[in-house]
């Protein structure tokens, strides 16, 4: 069994009150599966303490790699820099982790790329439907642009450490979706802050349900709602796949995420320790988005293997999809979308695809 089954049985089977505990975290992140039981974990005091919360689990694959951080930093600074962790719910949702960053209650937090809008529309530009491909055209995007949003993000007060992911989103829906035309008059799914995906829902004639990502389970089971979107791997682990009938086999848009830390607490860092932490940090989350991917991946196999039939789109239903999405955007707030920021990262991706014909 793998550990993806393995995590499907403990929510589905053992463990069955887990699974609203998870849902809401994906609400709150949609990054990590978060238990509300976790609590503040300990460490011997380092001269510069960074306190760090997360939403993940002490158990979780992003607590082990945050651990093994923590040891690296420490070493790197002869153990005058290391990290506090908060996770799971000990301080709220990120909505309530940022405030006590405000405070001082804590230098830095992980967040999705949803929340990260906020600091930084640039952001958003990464987000628009069916700009990437493959991740090669992502890391290949985050690695000339990366300096932008994090210039963005630096004068709204806070560092960027590293950048995460929840990979690539898919449709799933429980009534067959080839083209824009069988969109029109039915029920999706979406969130009140969400300024592109309802702009594209008022472009194709959709019904809207604007509910949390903790009752979209029972939506579906009691046809709130037809059509939602999530990556594979927290449409598995939350079971959103066992109400869907399909999943279009096209994703839809990326959803990244970060690290961060207010300048406040870099500033007072010495240079040399200011550079061993985004150099360490940067390191692990790195390892973090291989794994994360990984996931993603073995999830949309057990999703087709439990039942959901895939939907491939005719080239032309592709494009009538792109069409849609390209007119949505050009309606969207400027203070939204940056258009600039967004046609520098368009001539990127196509840099990098002409680089890749070029060596066929």
């Amino acid at each position: 069994m793998s550990i993806l089954e393995k995590i499907y049985s403990c929510h589905t089977q053992r463990f069955p009150w887990l699974y609203k505990c998870t849902i809401y975290g994906l609400l709150l992140c949609l990054l990590f599966s978060i238990p509300p039981w976790q609590s503040k974990v300990h460490a011997a005091k380092p001269q510069y303490e960074i306190k760090l919360a997360t939403l993940a689990p002490e158990n979780s694959t992003l607590m082990k790699i945050f651990r093994e951080m923590d040891a690296e930093l420490r070493r790197e600074t002869g153990g005058r820099v290391g990290f506090t962790f908060f996770s799971g719910f000990a301080l709220g949702d990120e909505r309530d982790v940022f405030r006590k960053m405000r405070i001082g209650l804590v230098q830095a937090a992980t967040f999705t790329a949803t929340f990260l809008n906020d600091l930084s529309p640039e952001m958003r530009a990464l987000q628009v439907p069916f700009l990437f491909d493959n991740y090669q055209e992502v890391d290949y995007v985050l690695e000339r642009m990366s300096d932008d949003i994090s210039d963005s993000v630096a004068k709204r007060g806070y560092q960027i450490l590293g950048w995460t992911e929840v990979g690539f989103i898919y449709i799933m829906s429980t009534v067959a979706v080839h083209n824009v035309a069988d969109l029109k008059g039915k029920k999706v799914w979406t969130n009140a802050n969400s300024p592109m995906a309802n702009t594209v829902f008022n472009k194709a004639q959709v019904s809207p349900v604007t509910i949390g990502a903790p009752d979209v389970l029972v939506a579906l089971q009691t046809n709130l709602v037809e059509i939602v979107f999530n990556s594979p791997y927290y449409a598995l682990i939350t079971q959103w796949y066992s109400r869907v009938n399909y999943v279009i086999d096209l994703p839809l848009f990326y959803l990244g995420g970060a690290l961060i830390i207010n300048n406040k607490a870099f500033s007072r860092l010495p240079a040399e320790y200011q550079q061993s932490l985004k150099q360490v940090c940067s390191k692990y989350l790195r390892q973090l988005t291989e794994k994360t991917r990984k996931d993603n991946e073995q999830a949309i196999q057990l999703i087709y293997k439990r039942g959901v039939k895939k939907i491939t789109p005719e080239p032309a239903d592709i494009q009538s999809f792109k069409d849609l999405l390209n007119q949505a955007m050009a309606e969207i707030d400027p203070k939204f979308l940056p258009r600039d920021y967004l046609q520098k990262v368009r001539e990127t991706v196509e840099e990098y695809r002409t680089r890749q014909e070029e060596k066929l």
